[in-house]
């Protein structure tokens, strides 16, 4: 016989005569002699104990726990409850799947393999196969049984699914995780989503490159307007129009301005043929439109839709010229009619003949609704930083995104989480070797969002090889890292060392 499954056996018929001698305390249960009397007589009998955090009680199987180059755990009553209950059990260590017994009449008759589902409260149990000992044949020597191989493939067969990342319990497994990061993930950002509610209406997230501020404050405006984040492939149409009405996003350059982000004269053809300029909203004045309107409708004024207005990359726009007035009523204190201005263009609207214009204070005056938030993001590093004057500043909360923070986000991609600990170890690496590069600080760290491009190395077969980690390298990391060594005196040598944190030798920090 195949020796894991030899193993297998022995491992079975501990358990049983293991559970049969706690329960009943007598020395006449089977297996007794073979198994515990041995263990009895030379003091090192341990009843209870979970074998899975190494207690003494795994040094009764030490001969058999590894089975086809896993370990097997044997867990008696771990925590509480009698011997007859689940808590009970053999265990293939790192899943849920486990071995119980069933008894009859203080003695075990039967052996299930079934799931454990210990995240549910109180622990759910689904059992897949069940066998009489009589029918496995145990206790019985050098006797080969049928039933007891099929009993060993189908727990064998298991793990395979497991370990290969399919199978009922695995999927099931990984929806449980998945939920455990969403709830870790909402209960990050609620402390985000305090700050604007506590009355700051507006909050710039700075960090290092790649720690997905963007990504964040999407989730964030997702979670102010919907309760939850947002998927576009998995939003209902109703989650969609909500996110449609209440939600926009724009990204600040240097040539962009005020006609573009509040209003400006804008060329039309009049249907004759001829060209006009009419004053047009721009996109943050289409949107305090629409917040406005929400806001007049509601019955209830500190339950009001909210509107989040996401501003990407801020600091790289000429702000006094993007925001113009704007500058006063975009502060906290002066939301509402309070913080009414005369914009640059108020003449043109006594004429206009959109009622939508004199809700705005008769028509001659604009303000920032009440309903509305603002989100910016801005890279640390970014020597546009510097020209973010301090009148912009005064009117934002700031908040770090740490580089660590980001390894979340390889959770959000299927395809890479089954190499979350490959690619968290050497982006810790990598930023513990920036730190040590002098004149470097936390903000030149990078985040996990660099390494979601490994998707885009992976194997025919969806696995990470070493040229999937030299593309990510080659293609992505040595450029941003020597951009920011350019000009530094020992850049070839810190690069080198870069090179060697990220786990390639230094033949590769060449161009």
């Amino acid at each position: 016989m195949d020796e894991n499954f030899v193993k297998f056996k022995n491992v079975l018929e501990y358990f049983v005569a293991h559970q049969n001698y706690v329960q009943s305390n007598s020395e006449l249960t089977v297996g007794y002699e073979k198994y515990i009397n041995p263990c009895v007589n030379n003091d090192s009998f341990i009843k209870t104990g979970q074998g899975y955090n190494g207690d003494r009680i795994q040094e009764h199987i030490k001969d058999w726990e590894i089975i086809n180059n896993h370990q097997i755990c044997i867990n008696i009553q771990p925590n509480f409850g009698d011997y007859t209950s689940k808590k009970c059990y053999l265990n293939w260590i790192g899943t849920g799947l486990n071995i119980f017994c069933q008894w009859t009449n203080n003695e075990v008759n039967a052996l299930v393999i079934g799931y454990a589902y210990w995240w549910c409260k109180p622990t759910e149990y689904k059992l897949l196969l069940t066998n009489t000992i009589d029918e496995l044949g145990l206790f019985k020597e050098n006797e080969y049984n049928q039933n007891l191989e099929k009993f060993y493939n189908f727990f064998v067969g298991e793990i395979y699914d497991y370990d290969n990342h399919k199978g009922i319990y695995y999927q099931e497994l990984q929806k449980y995780y998945k939920k455990l990061e969403v709830e870790k993930h909402m209960e990050k950002n609620r402390e985000y989503i305090n700050i604007l509610s506590a009355g700051n209406y507006n909050l710039i997230i700075t960090g290092a490159p790649g720690t997905g501020k963007t990504y964040l404050a999407k989730q964030i405006a997702a979670q102010m307007i919907l309760g939850k984040d947002f998927n576009e492939k998995t939003a209902t149409p109703e989650e969609k129009s909500k996110m449609n009405e209440q939600y926009d996003f724009v990204q600040f350059h240097p040539s962009y301005d005020y006609t573009d982000f509040v209003e400006g004269l804008r060329p039309i053809d009049d249907g004759s043929g001829n060209v006009i300029f009419r004053r047009e909203d721009g996109v943050f004045m289409k949107f305090c439109r629409k917040a406005l309107e929400s806001y007049n409708n509601a019955a209830d004024k500190k339950n009001v839709p909210k509107y989040v207005f996401v501003i990407d990359e801020i600091n790289r726009g000429e702000l006094s010229k993007i925001f113009g007035e704007l500058f006063f009523c975009i502060d906290p204190g002066y939301r509402g009619e309070d913080g009414k201005v005369k914009t640059q263009y108020y003449n043109l609207w006594k004429n206009d003949k959109d009622e939508k214009l004199k809700k705005f204070g008769g028509g001659e005056y604009f303000f920032i609704p009440k309903n509305v938030y603002i989100i910016g993001t801005m890279n640390d590093i970014d020597r546009s930083v510097e020209s973010m004057d301090f009148a912009m500043r005064r009117r934002f909360a700031f908040k770090e995104v740490c580089a660590s923070d980001s390894v979340d986000i390889i959770n959000a991609n299927e395809k890479l989480v089954p190499f979350y600990g490959d690619i968290e170890n050497r982006m810790k690496n990598l930023n513990n070797c920036i730190l040590t590069i002098q004149g470097f600080t936390s903000a030149y760290q990078i985040g996990a969002a660099y390494f979601l491009k490994l998707e885009n190395y992976l194997t025919g077969d969806g696995k990470v090889c070493d040229d999937s980690w030299i593309s990510l390298w080659k293609n992505h990391l040595r450029g941003l890292f020597f951009e920011y060594l350019r000009g530094l005196p020992n850049a070839k040598d810190d690069l080198k060392k870069l090179c060697r944190a990220y786990g390639l030798p230094d033949n590769y920090a060449e161009f």
